[in-house]
């Protein structure tokens, strides 16, 4: 199932950077003028002759007459899906800067800083993962027709191959009747000279047979050199043509643009979901209140002792004597 997937995840890519190099000139006459390239590469003198600029569509971008923001052509979701399908394919560093490429750059940068460096190093001589896409492959004139005129001699000698067979057989039926009547011959009574004749004819039928043998051994070996000549010419311009596709690779692209990360706690960590807070989950109601409820407790019992005095001597100030009238001076109120 890998090279499946990784058959289709070649062909997403490519579909995306065609589609985006198909858009170019519809961007630059909504947007004008494409941004500077990123500023590492400014230095390069033979940047501009060599590379082709493209803008990044994972980038939101500002209308140059209405002022407005326009949200990047893919969202998040879709950006996920590309850069999945970069990773299957090994391409991922042709993709244009973006978050979610940024996410999976940070997550395979801590996945190899907790690898063991045994582990690090067997990675790192490991080949990237192959894509068995077969480009089409166009070859040159005087190779094509070699080719053509390999192919049709072996066509030729495959049909002359097939009558010497059909000789073989016959000479095959032949020879054992042969045999047959050499042997009935010897048992019989005829005389020597008739017997010689027998076993001359026989030895005849043997060359003939030897012979076709022979011929079609030679007609067979023809046709795999030939078959192995042409398959060394197609791999040969194979070959060229792969050394002509490499000089306009998808390396020579550049996307204009430059991304501004957002500084979020947690990131280089992958922790930024819990990273800045005072707890990873908010818990019950009860244990959110028993902080302040502990605080409040503590603080009513350490003036607690003073409280339950204020509170038996207040009676004891208006009355000290209960034997005698109280010194409330304040007349009674009416029952009514």
């Amino acid at each position: 199932m890998a090279a499946p997937l990784r058959k289709t995840a070649v062909e997403a890519i490519k579909r995306f950077r065609t589609r985006e190099l198909a858009g170019l000139m519809g961007h630059l006459r909504v947007f004008g003028p494409l941004p500077d390239p990123p500023r590492q590469l400014h230095v390069d003198k033979w940047f501009y002759g060599e590379h082709f600029v493209l803008p990044n569509p994972f980038l939101p971008k500002k209308n140059p007459k209405s002022g407005n923001w326009r949200p990047p052509k893919y969202s998040l979701r879709r950006q996920a899906q590309l850069v999945k399908m970069a990773k299957a394919s090994g391409t991922l560093a042709t993709l244009p800067a973006g978050p979610k490429k940024l996410d999976a750059e940070l997550r395979a940068k801590r996945l190899r800083d907790s690898m063991s460096p045994a582990m690090r190093a067997q990675l790192a001589g490991k080949p990237a993962p192959a894509t068995r896409t077969k480009p089409k492959m166009k070859r040159g004139y005087a190779a094509e027709k070699r080719i053509e005129s390999l192919q049709h001699e072996v066509f030729i000698t495959r049909q002359k191959l097939d009558k010497e067979k059909e000789k073989l057989k016959v000479a095959t039926v032949a020879y054992d009747i042969g045999e047959l009547s050499v042997f009935e011959a010897d048992g019989g009574k005829e005389n020597a000279a008739k017997r010689a004749e027998h076993r001359a004819e026989q030895k005849k039928r043997a060359d003939e047979k030897a012979a076709l043998e022979a011929k079609i051994n030679d007609l067979q070996k023809f046709i795999s050199d030939t078959k192995r000549q042409a398959r060394m010419m197609d791999r040969l311009e194979m070959k060229k043509f792969h050394a002509k596709r490499a000089t306009i690779r998808w390396g020579k692209v550049v996307w204009a643009g430059e991304i501004k990360p957002k500084k979020v706690a947690g990131v280089e960590a992958g922790t930024r979901l819990y990273s800045g807070k005072k707890r990873m989950f908010k818990g019950h109601l009860w244990e959110r209140k028993r902080a302040r409820r502990v605080r409040r407790h503590t603080i009513l019992m350490r003036d607690m002792s003073a409280r339950v005095e204020r509170y038996k001597s207040y009676y004891k100030k208006r009355r000290p004597n209960p034997l005698k009238p109280s010194r409330y001076t304040k007349p009674p109120k009416l029952p009514f």
